[in-house]
């Protein structure tokens, strides 16, 4: 028997009427950046830890992109739409992340999740393949100017939103160049670069390839799974239970454990995978499907 109806009441329960949560994680996120990178180049705290704290800011900051492109931020109240824009613009910066193009690709994931065109389906594979070659290979491509053309045409960017993205990598170059013309290389390179590729490297791996993977199963219980572990829901922001996030998009991450709970028999009857930190391959490939899906 269908739970759907179920769920989505479950969900619009846990709805807020505006997100102001996912704006004060910004706020919090942004000041540790800025307090460790002023205390780093000082000299009032190591360099290690100033690279550990922007490391922790990247990882974090994601999570207000994503908030933002759900528009989970002004929730309920339609009218202040600007508000995830504006606070989702600001938090794809450091990322080096484009807000409206990214938009546009990650819907498109949520509506082929694990299927060929899906966005993220690059990340299909053995672990050791994610993580020494397709996850390297997919940042490099951040900073390729006609890979960033390319996703635009192929997410269906209007040509203001790639005029915007263009825009935005202009102003990513020259102030990044205008870092190293100043002779900062040394402070661009370990206060943002490392931070940048080990906290993207970690967040991937987290939101995308532990998630769904093996990446092949495309009902609404099984794209992805949740994943419950000790200190899970504060170490991945709520996406341990990323199946939570696919079913209830317009919840926001920090309500995700509730609604889980609220909504684990359902989800039981319906056959998800509830697992550890790790994906579970004993349970990939039921031998049949359950017949709400």
């Amino acid at each position: 028997m269908s739970t759907v109806r179920q769920e989505f009441e479950i969900a619009r329960r846990h709805t807020p009427d505006f997100g102001g949560r996912t704006l004060r994680l910004e706020v919090v996120m942004f000041a540790l950046a800025i307090a460790a990178t002023w205390a780093t180049v000082t000299g009032r705290i190591p360099l290690w830890a100033g690279m550990v704290a922007n490391t922790v800011f990247i990882y974090g900051i994601y999570t207000v992109v994503h908030e933002a492109v759900h528009a989970n931020i002004s929730s309920r109240r339609k009218h202040l739409r600007w508000i995830d824009t504006v606070a989702g613009t600001i938090a794809c910066a450091p990322l080096w992340l484009f807000y409206h193009q990214h938009r546009r690709q990650h819907m498109e994931h949520h509506t082929h999740t694990n299927e060929d065109c899906d966005p993220d389906i690059y990340a299909k594979g053995s672990f050791p393949v994610w993580i020494f070659v397709k996850l390297p290979a997919a940042l490099i491509q951040y900073f390729n100017p006609v890979q960033q053309y390319r996703d635009c045409l192929r997410f269906g960017c209007t040509r203001r939103e790639i005029v915007y993205t263009f825009t935005t990598f202009a102003a990513y170059s020259a102030a990044l160049i205008g870092a190293l013309a100043a002779g900062y290389w040394k402070e661009v390179l370990l206060l943002w670069f490392v931070p940048w590729w080990v906290g993207q490297t970690v967040m991937l791996t987290f939101f995308t390839w532990t998630p769904h993977h093996d990446h092949t199963e495309t009902g609404r219980y099984r794209n992805t799974r949740v994943s419950l572990f000790p200190g899970d829901n504060f170490l991945l922001q709520g996406q341990n239970y990323h199946l939570i996030h696919h079913m209830a998009p317009s919840v926001p991450y920090y309500r995700y454990r509730d609604v889980f709970d609220e909504m684990r028999p359902l989800l039981e009857q319906n056959n998800v995978r509830i697992e550890g930190i790790w994906p579970d391959p004993a349970n990939e490939h039921p031998p049949t499907a359950h017949p709400a899906e």
